[in-house]
């Protein structure tokens, strides 16, 4: 079959933060942002993998207002800035987030066939991935929900599956859907592995706009009318006010589970949705007893481990199945058995509300970044790096006061009306309720102890009066 090159707008989805991956993933740095296979993060790789077939200005990625200024620094990176990003206020899982694409959408391409892909998954051959890019784009075009299925290696407890009904055409690249299966357990899975026409639930999905909106309306008439509010020229409500009344249901729960005109294109791709620590084994070398160490790892007859070393040296002796994740301020250890259990463990690290399930001790900024060293009652100590040539906004603190010791570079410092050159070794005391600034105008980084005070430290307490970086729009 020749296919047409069909237009795509592609929405990638990248609200979620990927908990069974902590303590590397946090809520404000999630999954999406690691770097775990390379020098890109998976963002960026997921992002280069579709500019082949989906140039920049059709692509949009669709994320929650916690992470929007980080999702908004990968991209602008890698030059990317015409990558739009559509911000939900807060998490309602994917029928929202890809009913809003789909909203946003229409205010340019009415008909338009999307493509819907995860942000954080492994695909090892791009171009048999755009080849059925293609093809979901000739069946969604006919009207189509199109699904990608993945055809099992293995019998697999942590995916969905996707079972084929009747071919679509005579060459049996297509078939509809004959249902969906959630997670079987381990016997279930043998079977379908055995029986074959069972699929791994890629989670990419091609359709028309106008179509999936019309499954919408029938299948999750409660979604479809909130988001149809958005749709108004005059009285538009906010979109927070909108949020807020969404259901929170994924999209193959809401809409493909139920529908007939879905359709499964099977694709080996090497994929891999990169879900626990146990991707791991799969996806990096492993010595001769069958162990991945990333970092630095010094090990004695241990056998099937996974050892993450971030900073510092991990030792291990004689363990067998065992994952460790060494982090600056966090640490996992626990049996390959159980990686899927992460995910009830970081639930209870936001039970808690302990500051490591939402971010590292190492925070990226636009302009450098900085690294909290120590804390306490009143206080709070930071080495804060900023780029050549970058600069911090100018900014207020209500309820702190701040020293900074110049350590390496010269800095050029605003307090109130006052502009000075801070070389190394030198210092200076920023009041509360001062605008300030930090600046670096040399082309070596600047590096600086800062020490703060006061009865709140947190970093929500910056009012900025002047600011070159783009922020979401968090009203």
């Amino acid at each position: 079959m020749n296919v047409p090159n069909i237009p795509i707008y592609g929405v990638i989805l990248a609200g979620g933060w990927g908990t069974r991956f902590w303590p590397l993933s946090r809520s404000q740095y999630p999954k999406q942002v690691l770097r775990l296979l390379g020098s890109e993060s998976m963002l960026q790789t997921t992002v280069e993998r579709l500019l082949p077939r989906i140039p920049e200005e059709r692509l949009a990625v669709v994320t929650n207002v916690d992470q929007a200024e980080l999702i908004h620094q990968e991209l602008h990176r890698k030059g990317w800035d015409e990558v739009r990003i559509w911000i939900e206020p807060e998490g309602k899982n994917t029928a929202a987030a890809v009913g809003l694409a789909a909203v946003y959408l229409g205010e340019s391409a009415e008909d338009a066939v999307m493509g819907v892909f995860p942000a954080d998954h492994f695909i090892r051959d791009q171009a048999s991935l755009l080849q059925a890019l293609d093809l979901g784009a000739h069946w969604a075009q006919a009207g189509y929900l199109v699904t990608f299925g993945i055809p099992p290696t293995r019998p697999e407890t942590g995916y969905g599956y996707i079972k084929q009904g009747a071919p679509l055409d005579d060459q049996g690249k297509v078939y509809r859907t004959d249902r969906f299966i959630e997670k079987p357990p381990m016997d279930r899975a043998t079977e379908f592995v055995a029986a074959g026409g069972y699929y791994w639930n890629s989670g990419i999905f091609v359709f028309r706009r106008d179509v999936l909106l019309a499954a919408m309306s029938r299948y999750l008439p409660d979604l479809y009318r909130e988001l149809a509010r958005l749709q108004t020229k005059e009285n538009r409500p906010p979109l927070s006010e909108v949020y807020k009344r969404c259901p929170s249901i994924s999209l193959d729960h809401g809409i493909l589970e139920k529908a007939e005109n879905v359709a499964v294109v099977p694709v080996e791709m090497g994929w891999n949705d990169v879900g626990t620590w146990e991707a791991l084994h799969e996806l990096f070398p492993r010595d001769e007893r069958a162990n991945v160490f990333l970092g630095r790892v010094l090990d004695q007859n241990s056998q099937d481990c996974i050892v993450v070393a971030q900073n510092r040296l991990v030792a291990t002796i004689g363990l067998e199945r065992i994952i460790v994740v060494d982090t600056p301020d966090a640490t996992l250890v626990c049996h390959r058995d159980q990686a899927q259990e992460v995910k009830d463990l970081v639930t209870e690290l936001h039970r808690q509300q302990l500051v490591e399930s939402v971010q590292h001790t190492t925070v990226g900024r636009p302009w450098g970044r900085y690294t909290v060293m120590d804390e306490g009652p009143g206080f709070k100590v930071k080495l804060v790096v900023v780029d050549s040539g970058k600069k911090l906004s100018l900014q207020v603190h209500h309820r702190r006061a701040e020293h900074w010791v110049v350590v390496s570079g010269t800095a050029r410092v605003t307090i109130g009306q006052e502009v000075s050159m801070v070389a190394s070794n030198q210092s200076v005391y920023i009041p509360q309720k001062t605008p300030h600034r930090l600046e670096n105008l040399t082309v070596e980084p600047l590096q600086l102890i800062e020490v703060a005070t006061g009865d709140y430290l947190e970093e929500d307490d910056i009012q900025r009066l002047d600011d070159d970086y783009w922020h979401p729009d968090k009203g």
